[in-house]
C-alpha cells in the first residue's frame, strides 16, 4: 500500500465487490488482486466485508496477504444480510428480544475478527466498523429505540480500536421494493445522538452513496443525507457506491450492486445503458454517480472528523480480467481525486 500523498483524498476501498472470487476460488488470481489494489495510489486500506469471517474462502489466506501498513473497516452488510435470510427478526434495530440478541452476538464475533486481524498485523489496524439498523422496517419489527438501546450496550464493549458507525441503508419507502428496507436517517440518527449522549462514544453515521439515491430513487438524496448529518455533526463517512435507474451489466435498474461511477463527459441521467466492457469502458455511462456529484458530496461532507473516513466500493463487469478489476477501482479512485483537488489523474487511470 503506498502512502497517499496530502493533495489526495485517501480512500478506503471494498475490493470484495470486485474481486476475482465473485467468480470462484483461485488463490493466485486473488492474491495478485489485492497486492494490485493496495499498491494504488490513494488507497487508504481495504474495507473488509465479514460474514461469519473476513474471507469468504479462506480467511487464514487472507490475513496473510496483509500488508504490515494496512489500515482497514470492516463492514457487517454481507453477514447481516445473510442472517436475515434464516430469521427476519434478526438486527440490531429488531423489536423483538431474541432477533436483537441474535445481532449483538453477530456483532460480537466480528469484533473478535477484528481481534484476529489485529493480532496478525500485530497493532490496531481497524479504524471502524460499519454495524447496521436490521431488520427490515415493517409491521413495527424494527424501532428507533431498539436500536439506542443495543449501541448503548455496544459502547461498553471492548472493540480492539475499531470506532463503531452505523452505515444507513435504503429505508423502506411506501409502494416501493427495498434494497434493504432499514429505518430512515432521521430515527438513526436520533438512536445514535442519544446513545452517544448516554454513553459518550464518540459514535457516528456513514452514507453509501448508492444506497441512499436507492431509497429515494433521486440522485441528489446522498448529498442531502451528508448535509443532515453533517449539520449534526453524525457524519463518519461517505462510501462511493454507484447505482442506475435503469438495467445495466452490473444488474436490474435501483438494484444495490455497487455500479462503477459515470465516465467524465457522461449524462448520468440514467436515460444511457451500458455499450458492453471494453476495456477503455469500465465505468458505467448509465450511472448516477456522476463527477459532479461526488464533488458535491465531498463539499457537502466537508473535512470529516479525525475518525471519520471515505471510502468507494464498485463492483467490476462479470468477466472482468484481474487487470480489468484493478483497473475500475483504479478509476474510481481517480475520479473521487479530480472531483476533490481538479486534478488530471483520472486519464492516466484510464490506460490501466
Amino acid at each position: 500500500m503506498t502512502s497517499p500523498s496530502t493533495d489526495q483524498t485517501p480512500c478506503f476501498v471494498g475490493a470484495y465487490a470486485a474481486a476475482p472470487s465473485l467468480a470462484g476460488w483461485d488463490p493466485v488470481a486473488e492474491g495478485n488482486f489485492l497486492a494490485a489494489v493496495l499498491a494504488l495510489d490513494g488507497v487508504a486500506g481495504l474495507e473488509v466485508p465479514f460474514t461469519g469471517k473476513l474471507h469468504k474462502d479462506d480467511e487464514a489466506w487472507f490475513l496473510r496477504q496483509l500488508p504490515q501498513d494496512a489500515r482497514f473497516v470492516v463492514t457487517t452488510i454481507p453477514g447481516t444480510m445473510a442472517r436475515l435470510e434464516a430469521d427476519r427478526s434478526f438486527g440490531l434495530a429488531s423489536t423483538s428480544a431474541s432477533g436483537r440478541r441474535s445481532a449483538l452476538d453477530f456483532v460480537k464475533e466480528a469484533l473478535d475478527a477484528v481481534t484476529r486481524l489485529n493480532q496478525q498485523l500485530g497493532r490496531p489496524a481497524v479504524a471502524s466498523l460499519e454495524l447496521h439498523a436490521a431488520p427490515v422496517a415493517v409491521n413495527s419489527s424494527a424501532s428507533a429505540s431498539a436500536l439506542e438501546a443495543s449501541l448503548i450496550e455496544l459502547a461498553h464493549w471492548d472493540t480492539a480500536g475499531a470506532h463503531l458507525v452505523l452505515e444507513h441503508c435504503d429505508a423502506l419507502m411506501p409502494g416501493q421494493a427495498p434494497a434493504k428496507g432499514f429505518l430512515g436517517l432521521e430515527a438513526e440518527a436520533e438512536a445514535v445522538q442519544r446513545a452517544i449522549d448516554a454513553t459518550g462514544n464518540p459514535m457516528g453515521i456513514v452514507i453509501n452513496w448508492g444506497r441512499s439515491v436507492i431509497e429515494q430513487r433521486r440522485p441528489e438524496a446522498a448529498r442531502e443525507h451528508i448535509t443532515y448529518l453533517h449539520d449534526r455533526g453524525l457524519l463518519r463517512g461517505v462510501v462511493f457506491s454507484g447505482c442506475a435507474s435503469v438495467d445495466t451489466r452490473f444488474g436490474n435498474a435501483w438494484d444495490d450492486v455497487h455500479v462503477p461511477p459515470a465516465p467524465p463527459g457522461t449524462g448520468g441521467s440514467g436515460a444511457e445503458r451500458s455499450n458492453g466492457s471494453s476495456d477503455h469502458q469500465l465505468l458505467e455511462s448509465a450511472s448516477l454517480l456522476t463527477p459532479d456529484r461526488i464533488k458535491q458530496c465531498l463539499q457537502a461532507a466537508g473535512a470529516l472528523p479525525e475518525t471519520g473516513f471515505h471510502a468507494i466500493k464498485v463492483a467490476a463487469p462479470p468477466s472482468a480480467s484481474v487487470n480489468q478489476r484493478v483497473s475500475v477501482i483504479s478509476q474510481t479512485l481517480a475520479a473521487v481525486q479530480q472531483a476533490s483537488h481538479g486534478g488530471a489523474g483520472l486519464a492516466g487511470a484510464l490506460k490501466g
